[in-house]
């Protein structure tokens, strides 16, 4: 419903704009009329304006009687020149009985007496001496109202610009509003996509302004997060040609000691070709965590990971002392919470299962055997905590430089709406997982 009624608010106000302004332009409209009737009304009452016109008509009307030598039979003459004469009518009585009117209106059966009830009583009778006859006449003008259309024609012109400019004040805020927002858009249509777009009211029109905003936001956001990735690929792509030159130099070495008989007895050749053997590995190792960071990248962007629910607790004790098995030359010391609440996981089996295998896979490869590893499990609210902490082997295998493994692992934790975080401090390794969790719902799970 209040969408509704926010859909038809621009069209509301119009429709009120245009009332208002109605009210207005009428209004001003009967005022005009009101006033200037009465300044006239009080002008001609004190004024001999009508007298005087009546009079030059009368003098006009004998001329022409006299200079045409006009018969009250000439019908047609005294229609010609009366059709000349605005706000005016004729009347011709000869012995009492009226013989041409100007006004088709006017009954031809009526006497003078009668007549005279018609015509204002300042109208003078007159007799003008006709070629055939004598004859009384009345000329009747009407010249007050030439003025009262002219205040007609202004009130309604004032007042129809009144209702114009009325209409424009009122929607002149979302007028301008709207030479605003192309303003605007102009200035994103120049790149300037960092430009917010101003959003007033809660109409239509704010409604408009808000969804271009949120588009620009979006639209920045994805770029954003395209050059994230240009970068974070570039950063990889860097590391890894990095950390793959050095052993891809030394296996061509061995190479071409080997090929080149350099080599002085056959215990060397054996330990050149068992070098290059390891140095192969190495570089196999390093291409293969290469693919799985694009693989994980690749799976995050375009494909929905499929998840199902699982007993948390129990769950994650599995995944542990599968790991556990492979550890038998470090003291692992697991700690958890003995009294919490169950609670269920909704996961990727899958893609849980290899983050265990690189964070136990880096545990064997730089944990220090001489100290435990800590593993601590809790929950907290809606999360379960994960943490590990490890004391690292200074001597022996190098650490991998480009950390492609736990990039692969961040993405998979996320890809779950988690977190997985990783701190060294001196000679100690910490790592944390959260998990969002569902309580109180075991009743349910089958």
């Amino acid at each position: 419903m209040n969408r509704l009624l926010m859909g038809k608010k621009l069209k509301i106000k119009l429709v009120l704009a245009v009332v208002i302004s109605l009210v207005i332009s009428i209004s001003v409209f009967v005022i005009l009329q009101v006033v200037g009737e009465t300044i006239l009304d009080s002008y001609l009452s004190k004024s001999a304006f009508v007298e005087n016109r009546q009079q030059d008509a009368l003098k006009r009307f004998e001329g022409f009687v006299n200079s045409q030598n006009v018969s009250t039979r000439d019908h047609e003459q005294l229609s010609a020149w009366i059709s000349h004469e605005r706000y005016l009518n004729l009347y011709i009585f000869a012995k009492d009985k009226l013989i041409f009117s100007s006004n088709t209106e006017i009954d031809p059966a009526i006497n003078e007496e009668l007549l005279t009830q018609f015509v204002p009583s300042k109208i003078p009778i007159t007799t003008i001496n006709f070629a055939d006859q004598d004859a009384q006449i009345y000329l009747v003008g009407f010249y007050e109202y030439q003025y009262y259309n002219l205040i007609l024609i202004i009130g309604v012109f004032i007042a129809a610009v009144i209702f114009i400019v009325s209409f424009l004040l009122i929607i002149n805020k979302k007028t301008s509003y709207i030479g605003v927002l192309e303003q605007e858009i102009k200035i994103l249509e120049g790149g300037n996509l960092d430009y917010s777009i101003t959003i007033s009211g809660k109409d239509e029109l704010s409604s408009l302004a808000q969804s271009i905003d949120e588009m620009r936001k979006s639209f920045v956001e994805r770029l954003g997060s395209e050059e994230r990735v240009r970068m974070a690929n570039r950063e990889l792509i860097t590391a890894i040609s990095h950390d793959l030159r050095t052993p891809l130099t030394i296996l061509l070495g061995y190479m071409d000691i080997i090929e080149l008989n350099k080599y002085k007895t056959h215990e060397d050749l054996l330990q050149y070709i068992h070098n290059s053997r390891e140095k192969a590995y190495q570089i196999k190792a390093l291409s293969d965590k290469l693919f799985e960071y694009f693989t994980v990248s690749s799976a995050a962007e375009e494909e929905d990971v499929e998840f199902e629910i699982y007993e948390g607790s129990a769950l994650i004790d599995q995944l542990i002392d599968e790991q556990l098995v492979v550890l038998d030359n470090l003291d692992v010391q697991v700690q958890a919470d003995a009294n919490h609440e169950k609670f269920l996981l909704e996961i990727n089996l899958v893609a849980i299962r290899r983050v265990f295998d690189n964070i136990f896979s880096n545990i064997r490869k730089y944990a220090d055997p001489a100290h435990p590893v800590h593993i601590q499990i809790s929950l907290k609210q809606q999360w379960v905590y994960l943490g590990l902490e490890n004391k690292i082997l200074r001597v022996g295998k190098t650490e991998d430089s480009n950390k492609i493994g736990l990039v692969s692992c961040q993405k998979i934790i996320q890809q779950h709406n988690g977190t997985l975080t990783v701190s060294q401090r001196k000679d100690t390794f910490s790592l944390q997982v959260t998990l969002p969790v569902i309580l109180n719902k075991l009743q349910n799970f089958g």
